[in-house]
């Protein structure tokens, strides 16, 4: 079995890293002209120039690179012509083969431009079952790991949606393949959008429709919410060790899930309660992440979409976390005032609680020191 590699990068930061399957019995030219074309690095610093949600990207063009002028032209270049690129047979055209359904995401097949055998370097990586396709394309290789990546392509903002505009599906940042070779089991597999680590259990992609595991059915809301429950209690886990850029990599994956997998309150509203309170306790928690790192408006963002949460009801444990981290990420926003207001409400659930009452004493002398330096500075105006 042969793998291959692309690292991919968006507005020039590294995002991580695709590892390709190939076909080699099924589709032996185009897996072996891909292979040798990603071990020689013919990819690398390639466009992929074309990105339509939920059906296709399209790369490979070998004629254009982000190289020299052309970094400075983007987008302005003859970006995925029909007859761009290369191939390892003489450079010529070969042979369609493999002509299967495309029926599932994560599929690479060969760019012919609607002719037969009329393939060269450009591919495209489907993002869904694209069966008007079948039989047309030879389908050579499937996304073995770092589906994440590929999603995080899908998402990137295009000139336009019209076929007729000249920059139609054409991303308006630069995606770029900015490395390609072979890869082996046990060869790193760098992914900057996405927590990998499978601490807890969490074998699980990162959007629910892109797992492949047998028995594993999101119809079933019980189901679905253990494997949530599951996610979000690794995100706990890498919270413990202070893994906090990785930890809330996580809980956006557990939020995620929660959000995609919510059963229906009036079908089964017992489950959808189950999944609001497990909703809340994401969202803690990705307070609690937030103010570890520093980041207080993203801090005061979760503690608010918490607050706004109709359907489930606050402890006054959990309550009182809200309004001190509410309160903390104000003060260190120089927001005192409203920093105040936030610890008062805090410490009328819990005015015991210790951290609050340090908070609140803190803010209040800064208040009250400001008062006396304003007062000062007016006394000695006027004098």
């Amino acid at each position: 079995m042969t793998l291959v590699y692309l690292d991919i990068c968006i507005a020039e930061k590294d995002i991580g890293r695709v590892v390709v399957q190939l076909f080699e019995d099924d589709a032996p030219l185009a897996s072996e002209n891909f292979r040798k074309l990603c071990q020689d690095k013919e990819y690398q610093n390639t466009f992929m120039h074309k990105i339509i949600k939920t059906f296709i990207i399209q790369c490979g063009d070998t004629s254009v690179k982000d190289e020299g002028e052309n970094a400075l032209k983007y987008p302005a270049l003859p970006l995925g012509l029909n007859g761009n690129g290369k191939s390892i047979y003489n450079n010529q055209y070969f042979q369609d083969e493999n002509l299967i359904d495309i029926d599932k995401p994560f599929l690479l097949c060969m760019s012919n431009f609607g002719e037969k055998n009329h393939n060269k370097s450009q591919f495209f990586i489907t993002l869904d079952k694209a069966i008007h396709l079948n039989g047309k394309h030879t389908v050579f290789g499937i996304v073995k790991y770092g589906k994440s990546i590929i999603r995080e392509v899908e998402n990137v903002e295009v000139y336009s949606n019209k076929q007729s505009d000249s920059n139609a599906w054409v991303p308006t940042t630069k995606v770029v393949i900015n490395d390609c070779g072979i890869w082996e089991e046990g060869d790193p597999l760098p992914n900057h959008i996405a927590c990998t680590d499978q601490i807890g259990g969490d074998i699980y992609e990162e959007y629910p429709d892109d797992n492949d595991i047998e028995g594993l059915d999101f119809e079933n809301a019980e189901q679905s919410y253990k494997v949530t429950s599951i996610i979000k209690e690794s995100a706990t886990l890498l919270l413990k060790q202070k893994r906090y850029d990785e930890s809330l990599l996580k809980f956006r994956k557990a939020l995620r899930y929660c959000n995609e997998l919510l059963p229906d309150d009036e079908s089964n509203k017992e489950m959808f309660d189950k999944f609001q309170e497990l909703k809340k306790t994401i969202y803690l928690n990705m307070s609690l992440v937030a103010l570890n790192k520093q980041d207080y408006n993203q801090c005061i963002n979760y503690c608010g979409f918490l607050l706004q949460m109709e359907s489930v009801k606050l402890s006054d444990v959990q309550a009182s976390k809200i309004f001190y981290r509410l309160g903390k990420s104000y003060h260190m926003l120089k927001k005192y005032d409203i920093a105040l207001e936030t610890l008062k409400k805090g410490a009328m659930i819990a005015p015991n609680d210790p951290s609050i009452k340090h908070e609140l004493e803190t803010v209040s002398k800064i208040i009250q020191d400001t008062k006396k330096e304003e007062k000062a500075k007016f006394a000695k105006f006027f004098s």
